[in-house]
């Protein structure tokens, strides 16, 4: 008597009808007493995807089929599309199945090793891949009608999350409240111009971001360039061979901020990219510093050493100066920069006189400001009474008309400009003492707001405090002008230490 495997297969989860695992059973057990065949052993594959595991059924398959090929003679499935669903794949695994001395048989269907049934059995392997391609066909064009109705039938991206109505049907992506906010990061910081794709993963790796599932998200470079070139984040939906389609769900950045992250991508932004970064989180001194002997500015990158370590450096590239190649530690040059603002910075005992004085002046300016403000007003209300009392005038027939046409018209305009200034003019009382202690507080600590401060915002604070740059003369800083916010404090410490009159000095208009 023939030994027989049974090989039974349900392509998913939902397929519980008259094709379940259980009835196929009991078919093929019916076949193999009819046909008197002893069974050797049931293979059963549940719940599989005819599409995603297809393969690995194939691999798993054809490995039983090895090692037990001298213990069986046939392979019986319920019907050949539980075998295989197209032709080249049906032809294949059955003449690996010949190769191990085992035939292929159908409960269902008629097939042997005749001509007759082997053009039976191609004929069925051939329906059963057209039949798999109308089904592929017919889901396919149910996605892309969803598409166009402004729904996103595949995987949502990072930031969104899948939605559904009351009824089960599919509904627009809402946002993902748990990451959302790091998608629109990777947007506002890549639109500084002063990150690369590496760069900016490195930088949200650092962060532990998880979507609504809990599932953590790590950032590949190629994750991040994906993410910000996809237009599902401005409200777009495009499929893998569609066009752009609006999309009903709410766009999570803005139109403004997607053009720069491209222009930016594209190498045409006027900020602060072109094919290399001039502004780079690594070098924040990069082309801010001048070289003190030539006055170029400073360049930087990384240098990898024979052991492979990479080692960042600040240098000149001007070959006719005597500092050329001449690298400097980034480190070193860090530590001196930060050592140069304590300097910048007004010395601690002087700081409360600065303030007592500064306010001071400010409030006799204030005084001042408040009388030219009270004489405007007073002025403004002439005016009124005046033109009230040349329509009245008028009125009584004492002005012409054409005499008054123009006066009130005259009358009107200097109102006008008048109200005008008075309108630009700010005229609120400001808390001087608080805004003062504050703007005192960020000059105190200016070194450590600027080692503090994230790569991108370094820039800033840097021409906040030295906006025309500084120059290092390789032993030491220098810079040709101050800041106002720095030069004022520094101006008047340096009037008391020569025993100057402090009356010169004078506060910011405010």
């Amino acid at each position: 008597m023939k030994k027989v495997v049974i090989y039974l297969r349900t392509s998913s989860d939902r397929q519980i009808d008259n094709t379940s695992l259980s009835t196929q059973e009991s078919i093929c057990r019916s076949y193999c007493e009819r046909e008197k065949l002893e069974i050797f052993d049931i293979q059963k594959r549940e719940a599989v995807s005819a599409k995603s595991d297809n393969y690995e059924r194939i691999i798993d398959l054809l490995r039983y089929c090895k090692k037990h090929k001298d213990k069986f003679e046939i392979l019986l499935v319920y019907k050949l599309d539980r075998f295989a669903r197209d032709t080249l794949q049906h032809l294949t695994l059955r003449e690996e199945l010949r190769k191990l001395n085992i035939v292929l048989r159908s409960a269902t269907e008629t097939i042997d090793e005749t001509p007759a049934g082997k053009l039976f059995e191609g004929m069925v392997a051939n329906f059963n891949q057209y039949d798999n391609e109308i089904r592929k066909e017919r889901v396919t064009n149910g996605m892309y009608r969803r598409v166009e109705e402004g729904l996103w039938p595949w995987q949502i991206p990072l930031g969104y999350k899948s939605n559904k109505t009351e009824n089960g049907h599919l509904a627009p992506a809402v946002w993902d409240t748990s990451c959302y906010q790091d998608v629109i990061d990777i947007f506002k910081l890549y639109s500084l111009g002063v990150y690369t794709f590496s760069s900016l993963s490195n930088l949200m790796n650092t962060r532990i971001v998880k979507n609504y599932k809990t599932k953590r998200f790590h950032f590949m470079k190629q994750e991040i360039k994906r993410i910000l070139n996809y237009p599902f984040y401005i409200g777009l939906l495009k499929p893998k061979h569609g066009k752009l389609t609006p999309g009903k769900h709410k766009p999570l950045i803005s139109m403004e901020l997607w053009n720069k992250c491209q222009e930016i991508q594209k190498c045409k932004s006027n900020h602060s990219i072109n094919k290399r970064l001039i502004e780079h989180p690594d070098f924040p001194l990069r082309r801010f510093t001048l070289c003190g002997v030539c006055h170029h500015p400073l360049t930087a990158g990384w240098s990898k050493s024979h052991t492979g370590k990479h080692y960042a450096y600040y240098y000149c590239v001007n070959k006719s100066c005597k500092k050329y190649a001449k690298m400097l530690s980034l480190g070193d040059l860090h530590e001196e920069f930060i050592a140069y603002l304590c300097k910048t910075k007004p010395k601690e005992k002087y700081l409360p006189l600065f303030k007592e004085i500064f306010i001071d002046r400010y409030n006799q300016r204030q005084k001042d400001f408040k009388g030219d403000y009270i004489k405007q007003i007073d002025e403004l209300d002439r005016l009124k009474k005046e033109k009230i009392t040349a329509a009245e005038k008028g009125a009584k027939g004492i002005i012409p008309d054409l005499t008054l046409k123009e006066l009130l018209s005259d009358y009107e305009k200097k109102i006008l400009m008048l109200q005008q200034s008075l309108d630009n003019t700010n005229n609120k009382e400001l808390d001087i003492d608080s805004l003062l202690d504050e703007g005192l507080e960020a000059i105190r600590t200016i070194n450590k707001e600027w080692s503090d401060a994230l790569p991108e915002k370094k820039p800033r604070v840097q021409r906040l405090i030295y906006p025309e740059g500084v120059s290092y003369h390789f032993k030491g800083f220098s810079n040709p002008k101050l800041a106002p916010a720095f030069a004022v404090p520094n101006q008047f410490v340096l009037c008391l230490t020569r025993n100057v009159d402090s009356r010169g000095f004078e506060p910011l208009t405010l």
